[in-house]
């Protein structure tokens, strides 16, 4: 059996091994690590920490291990980069070490946390001065905070605040955090080393003092699932009329990344990046119309954000199924 070895450093060479399309026997492929940063994971449509090597990746070779010289497991080949040549992406050791400790605490896989706020780069340097930083500080500033994160509800951060550093490491301008020698990550990638219910330490900038802040990390819900884990999308057919949950599948089925549509497809899109407002919301949507004597000249309606139901805000797609049959329940 293989064992787990050590997170490459830059240069490092590393051997891909797998079944690629081409051949039956099993193909090694050497590289050289070039790059290690944050990047966005296509099946889990999030950013976590990846590895870049300069060997192909090719269908086959997703999910095989890559190692190192002493045939010790440094990461999961998991995807390529199609736009460019000899360029392929790994699962870090240290991600799938924590995807196992998640599973072995939970009985299953929870997800990768995250302190529930958006923040802004402070490259501008009329921007720094706008927020009383002085020349010699650096961080980032909170945009926005998710109502359901425990930062929200505890009061803990605000909009406008710096922050300067998280449990003693400095956070750039950039949003950057040491990671090694010569090296550097997102923030992100440092909290997504937490689990569930861990704390970390914010130092602040707040209206010109400096703060602390012990703010828990949670497991997001982003507002538009990612995927349904290989799941059937859900849906509701009410008179004819279908509804579902808005998520990046059934964008990706509609062109929304292919250049304008039209605006009703534009809005949804922008909806990407809302909060969810209370736990379980969800983005319900009239994604198409069937032949019903009850929806006549309804026909050409789809691609629409379903707020409300007799008067009554929509939550999520049981919300609304809730509705319909209290409505039907009334004789309505």
């Amino acid at each position: 059996a293989l064992r787990f070895g050590p997170l490459p450093c830059l240069q490092d060479e590393v051997d891909v091994l797998g079944y690629p399309t081409g051949g039956d026997s099993m193909s090694v492929t050497s590289g050289v690590v070039s790059r290690i940063e944050m990047q966005e994971y296509v099946h889990a449509g999030m950013g976590l920490l990846a590895v870049q090597i300069d060997a192909a990746i090719n269908s086959g070779n997703s999910g095989g291990p890559v190692v190192n010289g002493n045939l010790e497991v440094v990461g999961v080949a998991f995807q390529s980069l199609q736009s460019a040549e000899n360029i392929g992406y790994v699962v870090p050791v240290t991600v799938v070490r924590h995807f196992l400790e998640d599973v072995r605490r939970h009985g299953g896989y929870t997800g990768f946390c995250a302190m529930g706020v958006k923040l802004s780069l402070l490259r501008n340097a009329a921007f720094r001065k706008s927020l009383r930083m002085e020349e010699d500080t650096a961080g980032i500033m909170v945009r926005s905070i998710e109502p359901v994160s425990p930062a929200a509800r505890l009061g803990l951060l605000r909009r406008a605040d710096v922050i300067t550093a998280v449990d003693g490491i400095p956070v750039q301008n950039d949003g950057k955090i040491p990671f090694r020698r010569g090296e550097r990550v997102a923030l992100a990638c440092y909290v997504q080393t937490k689990f569930d219910g861990d704390t970390v330490r914010l130092s602040l900038l707040r209206d010109g003092r400096r703060e602390t802040a012990d703010v828990p990390v949670s497991i997001r819900t982003p507002s538009v699932p990612a995927h349904w884990s290989d799941a059937p999308p859900p849906y509701l057919i009410a008179s004819g009329l279908v509804f579902t949950v808005l998520s990046v599948p059934l964008l990706e089925s509609w062109g929304a990344w292919g250049g304008y549509v039209n605006d009703d497809l534009s809005y949804l899109l922008g909806l990407m990046n809302g909060h969810v407002r209370r736990t379980g919301d969800q983005v319900v949507v009239l994604s198409n119309v069937l032949a019903h004597r009850e929806n006549l000249g309804y026909d050409r309606l789809g691609d629409l954000h379903l707020v409300k139901y007799n008067g009554a805000d929509v939550r999520s797609l049981r919300h609304l199924a809730d509705l319909v049959g209290d409505h039907r329940g009334t004789g309505g």
